[in-house]
């Protein structure tokens, strides 16, 4: 019998295995708080950190944004619960009677001997930590008049621009107006960065610039956020096509204490600036056609703003907790983790689960390195003949890797992603408001009118997709030879600095030697000595050449390949990205290793005679010695110094620069500050200064004209009057750092994942190297996503995507690749133990080369390891090849069918509460929304003479002037403007739903209501009379007295004038 009362379920709740992250105490005693839709919580409360007053929660206390000697991290209780997306129609917050068993919670009398713990943990509602507390959230940068002519000869090539140069000037000015009135209109907070007054050069952070900086305050209007979340949720159900469900739900407004993530607030923020900067007077094709200017042109760059104070203080934490190394989590996950929790509220889940991700990863590869280095250093300083069973351990350790450790990695991924997105309530979803505009930005197209719904439509210019794929090939195979011409030189080099004679030999007596250049002193490449050294910095170019060069070659032809594939949508072009750069990339770094191990190495002699007949014998100084190169010798320098080098190049360097740029350092600038004290150098200056002036508008003359035209005054400061204090200098500077970007960090991650899957069955200690680099680069990618680079828009990911994809390509590989490196480097020990083990070798004298290319002289019995050498072992070694790849693919399809989906979050009672609340989750709406309805379809009714409950753009104004009693004549003026923002689904015509849903909430659309003259921003007197009412027939009883007054004000006027006119005399 299941639980359907409100009683049995909270019997049942107790019993429920949860996803959450830390105990607290709820807010109903052995409860969860059931949300509907957002505005159902009365657990919701305004972030502290923005300075609004809020209404007291029960059980629930928040922290001032002053309180400066407060505890960075807040108690689960002092946490503010939050609304993270448009669907969040399920949050889960704790309720006492449930015990999370990792923690030791259970209660003393569960704690008997012999007692199954089932580890319960309750679900809780996301709460932000670490709170936000600055004011300007996102900044604008505004091209200046050169900027704008460069950005309109790419667009229009060979179109003179001399004569027009005062005219373009005039409208770039006109533009920049037009940007600042319309984010001012749209109710977002504007001020402006003063950027004509110059601070000395000294001081970094003020300097001028030429270009305006506009800083966005989204919390000065306190409703803003929360009439554009109700306004995007009913678009979104207009556009899926759900509008007449929403129509009886309850309305928003009967809860104000919503808080938003710090995320989705940044998303809504987007969102008001995107719809005040588009043109809905004309088409886009139009725009485009006739070649005007619009707010996106004249804008260099729009991005969301850092917090410094948290990203301070949310990094110092991060560097302390990174990992939790207690045996019980070293599989079990991260959903406890707070950092991942933290970095999806304020970064999203984009940015989320590439942390979640490295973590997982990396604490798989802890028992994988401790294993390995416990194998190696118990091989290593064994005597005696030992080499032929560390063989055969490493051959089943490195297959056990590839076959079984491999595919339980993305087994536990797999499982702690579906943990995650139940935990995130992702399972249902599509797209966010900042995501819905899905058009590649390199997308080249031609419009191209529709025959059947006669409107202009983007077709994308021909491209010939096949062709490029088939010349993709053709490169991969011509990269690869260039490759090997490349690479073959230097390994003969490598060849020659091992086998160079010693300064004191017998040769270097008969010639001329110089130390470190064809000499050594000492005979081998031991650690210390000149020779290391040698080869070593060989190894740090071989570094660069592969990691730096190659690398970044690739990249960019990778994505040159997808950019001329011409694809629409955004989604498809990164999904295919990402699978070109592993080819490229994974193609351009296995070559060298691949090479050495199936080409070069086993038909070393071949080569050098190769050499010689097509003329170059002059590059091999010394006869072939296949004991010279070893493969697992080979591995360890490139290796090691190029997860170095990304470790130097992406963390310490930009690590180190910007701590030097953050203190004056008077040595720096003393040559700068003397040159610019001499008199011609102010005089050049000051005619700079005025050719400045003269061009481009300056901050304060740009507030001066917003506000004659406005009435509204926009203010200019030297710095932002907020916790982050930026100037505009330091935004032109921010603006410039790249975006951060997860792709990079995948990228390295599968090629590192790759690294391990087919080279640890040859070098075991290849999992230390890597390890230790995942725990810096956890750290590294924390810095730069806070400090390096700029701040990310949040993208609601469902999981980590194609990236997946590619991990399973990269193990489908290695499966094959270790079972030929078996059968081709370990077959000899094999083939040895079952012949009275003759071909047998101390560990300090064997090397990992090929079975046919052993030194059967440094063997057990070199005479019977010579025969035995020599016999043909083909068919034996690929038939034992087969064997081994099919075992291994059988192994891996094994443990892929285990459950990917965890107990808590599967067993039936979980599932049946779950749907209990999703059935309940929906409350009716209030009975003046449906006499909203009713009064609203009677006017429809009168107008939709067709009955298809659709109106038409002439119907459409006349229904809208009879609701909002306005003078048809005053609307039809933007009939255009009003039908074309209507129309979301773009059908011709309008629905009832649509008009019902709109006009419900029209004064909380800001565009809207100023087309329909019911609520303007810059009208006080209307805005202060339609902010009071909130319910929609009150806001039409207000405009209806609003109507009569400006016709009882109008019939007065007309009648004044009248009187006053004079009485012509009766004829």
């Amino acid at each position: 019998m299941m639980p359907t009362t409100p009683a049995e379920i909270s019997q049942v709740e107790p019993s429920i295995q949860g996803i959450g992250a830390e105990s607290s105490e709820s807010i109903g005693e052995g409860a969860y708080s059931i949300m509907m839709s957002p505005s159902a919580s009365t657990a919701r409360v305004r972030p502290p950190s923005r300075g609004f007053t809020s209404a007291p929660l029960p059980r629930v206390t928040t922290r001032s944004r002053n309180t400066s000697d407060a505890s960075t991290f807040v108690s689960t209780k002092e946490r503010a619960p939050v609304v993270t997306e448009l669907q969040d129609s399920i949050i889960f917050s704790s309720g006492r009677g449930v015990y999370n068993s990792d923690r030791g919670d259970m209660p003393k009398d569960k704690r008997s001997k012999g007692h199954k713990n089932p580890g319960y943990t309750e679900l809780r509602v996301p709460s932000v930590s670490i709170p936000e507390t600055q004011r300007y959230t996102f900044a604008i940068v505004l091209r200046n008049t050169y900027q704008v002519k460069e950005i309109l000869r790419e667009r229009y090539p060979g179109k003179p621009f001399k004569p027009t140069r005062q005219r373009l000037a005039s409208q770039v000015a006109q533009m920049h107006l037009k940007c600042i009135r319309r984010l001012v209109q749209a109710g977002l907070g504007v001020i402006l960065l003063d950027n004509d007054n110059c601070i000395p050069h000294e001081e970094q952070k003020w300097n001028q610039t030429n270009n305006i900086c506009v800083l966005i305050d989204p919390y000065k209007d306190s409703d803003l956020l929360l009439q554009e979340f109700k306004r995007e949720k009913d678009e979104l159900s207009i556009k899926r096509g759900q509008a007449n469900s929403r129509l009886g739900l309850e309305t928003i407004e009967s809860i104000k204490n919503i808080c938003f993530s710090p995320a989705l607030e940044l998303q809504l923020t987007h969102n008001i600036i995107h719809n005040a900067f588009r043109d809905y007077d004309k088409d886009e094709w139009v725009m485009e056609h006739q070649q005007e200017l619009s707010c996106w042109d004249v804008v260099d760059v729009c991005f969301p703003l850092h917090d410094r104070s948290f990203n301070n203080k949310f990094f110092a934490e991060y560097r302390k907790k990174t990992f939790d190394f207690r045996l019980s989590k070293a599989t079990h996950g991260n959903s406890e983790r707070w950092a991942i929790e933290e970095l999806r509220l304020h970064f999203g889940e984009r940015v989320a689960f590439l942390f979640a991700f490295m973590h997982i990863y990396s604490k798989m590869l802890g028992p994988l390195m401790i294993i390995c280095v416990l194998y190696y250093l118990g091989f290593r300083f064994v005597p005696g003949y030992t080499w032929n069973y560390y063989l055969l351990g490493l051959a089943a350790l490195g297959f056990g890797v590839v076959s079984l450790w491999a595919p339980a990695m993305m087994l536990v991924w797999e499982r702690e992603t579906r943990t995650l997105t139940e935990k995130w309530n992702l399972q249902s979803y599509k797209e966010t408001i900042f995501e819905r505009n899905d058009e590649n930005p390199t997308f080249e197209y031609v419009w191209v009118k529709n025959e059947i719904t006669h409107e202009m439509e983007k077709q994308p210019k021909k491209s010939r997709r096949r062709l490029i794929r088939v010349t993709m090939l053709f490169f991969v195979a011509l990269s690869s030879i260039i490759q090997c011409i490349i690479l073959m030189p230097f390994l003969q080099w490598y060849v020659w600095s091992k086998l160079a004679p010693t300064c004191d030999s017998a040769r270097c007596q008969k010639e001329k030697c110089y130390h470190f250049l064809n000499c050594f002193r000492s005979k081998d490449s031991t650690v210390g000595t000149d020779r290391w050294v040698y080869i070593l910095l060989q190894g740090v170019l071989l570094g660069l050449l592969i990691d730096t060069i190659f690398y970044e070659l690739f990249n960019w032809f990778s994505a040159k390949f997808v950019q001329w594939e011409n694809i629409r949508k955004k989604s498809e072009f990164e999904n295919r990205l990402i699978h070109r750069k592993f080819v490229f990339v994974w193609s351009n770094w296995f070559f060298w290793f691949l090479t050495l191990a199936f080409f070069y190495l086993p038909y070393g002699k071949k080569v050098n005679e190769l050499f010689e007949a097509v003329g170059w014998g002059w590059a091999i100084v010394y006869d072939w010695d296949p004991t010279i190169l070893t493969l697992d010798t080979l591995f360890v320098t490139p290796l090691v110094v190029t997860q170095l080098l990304n470790m130097v190049l992406e963390t310490w360097l930009p690590y180190l620069i910007r701590t030097i740029k953050g203190k004056p350092m008077s040595c720096r600038n003393w040559t700068s500050t003397w040159i610019s004290s001499l008199d011609c150098v102010i005089k050049r200056n000051a005619r700079k200064r005025k050719h400045r002036m003269d061009t481009n508008m300056a901050a304060h003359k740009l507030a001066d004209e917003v506000s004659r035209t406005t009435r509204f005054f926009v203010p200019v400061l030297g710095y932002a009057d907020d916790s982050n204090e930026y100037t505009a200098y330091q935004i032109l500077a921010e603006s410039k750092l790249p975006i951060f970007d997860t792709s990079s960090d995948y990228l390295d991650a599968c090629i590192q994942f790759s690294y391990i899957l087919m080279f640890t069955v040859v070098w075991p200690l290849l999992p230390f190297p890597a390890f230790c680099n995942n725990v810096l680069e956890v750290r590294g990618d924390a810095f730069r996503l806070l400090f390096g680079h700029r701040r990310p828009m949040p993208r609601r990911d469902v999981s980590i995507g194609e990236w997946a994809t590619v991990l399973h390509y990269a193990n489908v590989m290695a499966i094959t690749i270790v079972s030929a490196l078996l059968v081709m480097y370990h077959f000899g020990a094999y083939a040895s133990l079952h012949t009275s083990n003759y071909c047998d070798f101390t560990f300090s004298r064997a090397s990992m080369v090929p079975f046919q290319s052993i030194d059967f002289n440094e063997s057990r019995s070199p005479a019977a390891c010579a025969a035995m050498r020599e016999r043909s072992w083909f068919k034996e070694q690929v038939l034992i090849f087969i064997i081994l790849e099919h075992i291994g693919f059988g192994l891996r399809y094994l443990v892929l069918q285990m459950d990917k989906t965890p107990a808590a979050i599967s067993n039936p009672s979980y599932l049946r509460l779950k749907e209990i609340r999703e059935l309940t989750s929906q409350r009716t709406a209030h009975s003046s929304v449906f006499e909203y309805i009713r009064e609203l379809r009677d006017v429809f009714d009168k107008y939709d003479v067709d009955n298809t409950d659709h109106l038409h753009e002439e119907d459409l104004v006349l229904f809208l002037a009879e609701w909002t009693f306005k003078d048809p004549a005053e609307l039809k003026k933007r009939s255009s403007i009003i039908f074309r923002y209507m129309d979301k689904n773009k059908l011709g015509r309008v629905p009832f739903s649509t008009c019902c849903l709109m006009l419900q909430h029209a004064h909380h659309d800001r565009l809207f209501s100023a087309l329909l003259g019911i609520y303007d921003q810059l009208d006080d007197h209307r805005n202060e009379q339609v902010r009071l009412n909130n319910d929609a027939i009150q806001i039409r009883r207000v405009l209806r007295a609003q109507s009569l007054e400006e016709h009882e004000i109008c019939a007065a006027t007309q009648e004044s004038l009248d009187l006053t006119e004079p009485i012509s005399p009766s004829i």
